[in-house]
């Protein structure tokens, strides 16, 4: 299997993490161990995917991810979303005579093919967690329409029995049970050092696929006069690339919404930007809505979503003649804790018919301490109004900021 060394990106879906080894700027008394983790987000055939990669992290004297690189990888086409995760993590710095300093660690990830073990092998003999025994999540009749992934982390024990699970993302919160129940079921051949078993972490990522879509399309179709329409009560903005940060294009979807709310299924009515549609494909399953009623009762029905990517903003309002356009930026302010920080805060800005912010909210981040700051510049963007049928209309937008982003 061919190496790359010290290349510069990272991904995977199946993940050992452990510290191989940790060089800190002045001998560290301790070393930095990680409070908060994210695991690689995985996609398609990467799912699958197996390899080992190793990140040289600089951390500093706050528990921030400054800057990272591959160290080594056997399999580069995961370095991409390791990177992306690990500059979400935070730690407990490293400490020298009771004070905080930063740090360079070289953090290995490990792959096995579906499954993240939070641990690194330290000779080739040990071995690392294999699960044995699978229990598929029992999906409610309410939730079986829903298109999603659960990433689970369970704490195992020498046994190799599930000890302890919690959530690392998802989603949907509402399939989060319904994984964890089926994970705290599973066995596993435990994980061992020197010949011995030990306990172990291992994060599993749960694959949901709608079922019955079909049927719930069809009875859409034919339900009309409807006392309510559906209202998006939760909406996900599209994952974009770095490479497509600052694309333009314009998607029509039709989404069908079953009777409980979630969307069943996502059709492509327009597009100018074919991979730009996909994300947003991709994003609206996620969504979920108040259920059309008709007759007082929740019923299946479909909605038009526009999704109007305006290089780097996101427009995803009812269909305007012009989409809104920035007057004046504010640059967010930064805390000196995060100044080198790379992370991204995503903003849900409501706009009155004369481009003026009246509400700002987050929409996703990579840093919960980005949030505040980043509102605050976001309330002070001005915007060249939406406009339909000739007149100035309220709209809402959705703006990307990221920082200290590298090619």
């Amino acid at each position: 299997m061919k190496r790359s060394q010290h290349s510069k990106t990272l991904g995977s879906l199946g993940i050992v993490v452990a510290f191989a080894l940790t060089i800190a700027a002045n001998a560290a008394t301790s070393v930095p161990t990680p409070k908060k983790t994210v695991a690689p987000h995985l996609s398609g055939n990467l799912r699958d995917a197996a390899g080992e990669v190793s990140v040289l992290v600089d951390i500093n004297e706050f528990g921030y991810v400054i800057d990272a690189q591959i160290y080594d990888s056997t399999n580069s086409e995961l370095n991409d979303a390791t990177l992306s995760a690990i500059h979400q993590w935070t730690f407990t710095p490293a400490m020298e005579d009771g004070a905080a300093k930063s740090s360079r660690v070289v953090q290995p990830f490990s792959f096995n093919r579906g499954s993240i073990v939070l641990k690194a092998k330290k000779t080739p003999e040990d071995s690392l967690p294999i699960a044995k025994v699978k229990t598929r999540p029992q999906v409610s009749e309410e939730l079986k329409h829903i298109t999603g992934e659960v990433v689970l982390q369970a704490d195992l024990d020498a046994d190799g029995k599930v000890k302890a699970v919690a959530v690392n993302s998802s989603t949907h919160s509402e399939l989060e049970p319904v994984a964890a129940e089926a994970l705290k079921n599973w066995k596993f051949k435990p994980a061992t050092e020197a010949g011995q078993a030990v306990a172990s972490k291992v994060i599993i990522p749960f694959q949901f696929k709608g079922s019955g879509n079909a049927r719930v399309v069809a009875v859409a179709k034919r339900t009309k006069n409807l006392d309510q329409a559906p209202y998006a009560i939760r909406q996900r903005a599209p994952e974009l690339p770095k490479a497509l940060r600052h694309a333009r294009g314009d998607s029509k979807l039709k989404l069908t919404i079953d009777a409980n709310g979630y969307v069943a299924d996502v059709d492509v009515l327009e597009s100018t930007h074919s991979e730009l549609t996909a994300l947003a494909q991709a994003a609206a399953l996620q969504w979920k809505f108040k259920p059309a009623l008709k007759n007082g009762k929740a019923v299946p029905s479909t909605v038009t979503q526009p999704f109007s990517f305006n290089g780097g903003l996101l427009v995803a309002d009812a269909p305007v003649d012009s989409v809104p356009e920035v007057k004046r930026t504010q640059t967010p302010k930064i805390p000196e804790a995060l100044a080198l920080v790379q992370g991204y805060v995503k903003v849900r800005v409501s706009l009155d018919d004369r481009g003026h912010v009246v509400n700002a909210s987050v929409a996703q981040s990579s840093h919960d301490e980005l949030i505040g700051p980043t509102i605050e510049a976001a309330k002070q963007w001005s915007f060249k109004p939406a406009t339909r049928g000739g007149e100035r209309v309220p709209s809402s937008i959705l703006i990307p900021f990221v920082f200290n982003e590298q090619s």
